[in-house]
């Protein structure tokens, strides 16, 4: 590609995110004004960064205002570094708070830019160059991956769409050391963020094994490049970036198995860089590069069989079944309440795969290629969405160049047709049109929504944390779904919130609200709270108020406060806020 192809690739992308951006923003500019961000794990974030520029240590990712004393964290610094450095720049002209607000539009706008950049730089690695705009396009409206980049999400994730798209790109080029050294590179710094895109690195790590196998020698450099990188920068980020609570009990992002596991991948890579020479059959090739990959994986779980049990096997059946059950993300395509969901989520990755599976027959050798990657992370993307929504966030934000071609087919139509084959191309290439499409059906079924579903959505109206803020600073019991935003939108303290580490903590939330009421005064005693903030309707995920009709949360869900709960005034909410007297 030619630099003028590449420079007008970025503009295009930058004038694509300034435009949707400033949209964005336009709308939500209610509540981000006031710092409230669209999710709790940005609202978290945030105060995770005030907290490091406050003089927090780099490597102590402990939330003081979580559990208090505190509750460790499983979020690396290094995501922080981009909105860190703007707040840090921008504070002296703008002051905290207004340097705060230009950080949290300006960090994922920037994020938004690459991405768009990235996903026109694959369109024209597996296609004409005429596919790069309608890559951007399609990329700019590919819901759910552009949900990541609104302005005010500040989390990893969009970060780690960034750097699988150029670990993709660098796959997709011809075998050289400079590109196994990007890709190593790529995905060591992904696994110190946290292992979300795991299986997607893995998948492409398996596509680069069989280029190996095929072509051999032709691999040799690249596999040196990717083994020594990913080996010595994941050693790097082990010496300089490693947190305090350095636990073998979690496999939940960067830990000791995370780090194990990449150096045993990385050493292997490396043998395998240095055996090529002497591995002339392709047969030969396997059953050595099969062995050490066997090695390697054996080696870890042996050492950490925590890693068996998932990310969140610590939690205990209860927290699982309370906590992470009750997150659409973390269930299956197939078991999603609302059928819209699953439609939105599923749809560009399913067409992808398809358009993937019909290019892959009429493709070149060299073509075939350069489509592997891609095709790879469509497949363990598609593989999650069946157990995990949230694989349909890294398979839509890689689907724009394959779909771009399935817009491009559209064109070389008779002329006849084209005008209803590019309309159709279109329609089903735009996420954000599945999203419409969906939601209005949804509109229309809107009176059979349970009534809990209203009272959820009215306890996120108003202004709520700004005015909780004007209370005297305790700690307060509430919800998992609002425990990130008291400690993100106020200067109070949360005994739980859905943070899968914060075990001690979420156990008392729940104990607090299922119990009688003089039970739950108890616990707040222990826990030193001051006040309560409840959504009527909340803690039906286990059974409130059917199965237990007497306890706290079903009592307060009645309007009927014990005597030693004082009601305070919270407008414009369908929240109740409540001092212990």
């Amino acid at each position: 590609m030619t630099f003028d192809g590449r420079r007008k690739d970025a503009l295009t992308a930058a004038a694509f995110a300034l435009l949707l951006a400033a949209c964005w923003v336009a709308r939500d500019w209610a509540q981000l004004r006031w710092l409230n961000l669209p999710d709790t794990d940005d609202m978290m974030r945030l105060t995770q960064v005030r907290d490091w520029i406050a003089g927090q240590g780099f490597a102590d990712w402990t939330q003081y205002r979580l559990a208090p004393p505190g509750a460790p964290m499983h979020w690396s610094r290094l995501n922080d570094l981009l909105p860190a450095a703007l707040i840090l720049t921008a504070r002296p002209l703008l002051g905290q708070s207004n340097a705060e607000l230009m950080a949290v539009i300006v960090a994922p706008t920037l994020l938004f830019a690459l991405y768009l950049t990235l996903s026109a730089r694959m369109a024209r690695r597996i296609g004409p160059p005429a596919g790069a705009l309608p890559a951007i396009v399609i990329a700019a409206l590919a819901y759910p991956a552009n949900a990541l980049f609104l302005p005010g999400r500040i989390d990893h994730h969009a970060l780690q769409v960034v750097l699988l798209q150029i670990a993709l790109l660098a796959m997709m080029r011809r075998g050289g050391w400079r590109s196994g050294a990007v890709v190593g590179a790529m995905v060591a710094l992904s696994f110190g963020i946290g292992l979300e895109t795991a299986p997607q690195l893995a998948a492409l790590v398996g596509a680069f094994f069989l280029l190996w196998l095929v072509r051999g020698k032709e691999e040799r450099a690249r596999a040196i490049g990717f083994g020594a990188i990913l080996t010595v920068a994941t050693l790097a980020l082990l010496l300089f970036a490693r947190p305090n609570y350095w636990s073998a009990e979690w496999c939940d992002a960067f830990t000791p198995a995370s780090v194990t596991g990449a150096v045993a991948v990385g050493v292997a890579w490396l043998v395998l860089g240095a055996l090529t020479p002497a591995l002339r059959d392709w047969r030969l090739r396997l059953a050595v590069g099969a062995g050490l990959g066997a090695v390697a994986l054996a080696a870890t779980l042996a050492s950490y069989p925590v890693c068996l049990t998932g990310p969140y096997g610590p939690m205990g059946p209860f927290l699982q079944h309370a906590i992470i059950d009750s997150i659409p993300e973390a269930i299956g395509v197939f078991e999603q309440p609302k059928v819209s969901a699953a439609i939105q989520a599923a749809a560009l990755l399913t067409i992808a795969l398809i358009v993937f599976a019909l290019r892959l027959r009429r493709a070149d050798a060299a073509q075939r290629l350069a489509m592997l990657p891609l095709g790879a992370v469509y497949l363990a993307s598609a593989v999650i969405l069946l157990f995990q929504l949230r694989g349909a966030y890294m398979g839509s934000a890689v689907a724009a160049p394959m779909l771009a071609q399935l817009v491009l087919a559209a064109r070389a139509h008779a002329p006849r047709w084209r005008p209803f084959a590019l309309l159709g191309a279109w329609c089903v290439s735009a996420g954000v049109l599945w999203l419409v499409v969906t939601g209005w059906i949804e509109e229309q079924l809107r009176p059979r929504i349970a009534a809990a579903t209203e009272q959820a959505e009215s306890c996120k109206q108003g202004d709520v944390w700004h005015r909780l803020n004007a209370y005297p600073a305790g700690t307060v019991m509430t919800a998992m779904d609002h425990g990130a935003r008291v400690i993100g939108g106020t200067h109070h303290a949360s005994v739980g919130a859905g943070y899968h580490r914060n075990n001690r903590g979420n156990l008392a939330t729940y104990r607090f609200f299922l119990a009688a009421p003089e039970q739950a005064r108890a616990i707040a005693a222990e826990w030193q709270v001051r006040y309560i903030l409840f959504c009527p309707g909340g803690f039906s995920e286990v059974g409130v108020p059917h199965a237990r009709p007497g306890s706290l949360a079903a009592q307060l869900s009645r309007g009927e406060p014990p005597a030693w709960a004082e009601p305070l005034p919270l407008h414009d909410t369908g929240l109740r806020f409540y001092r212990i007297r």
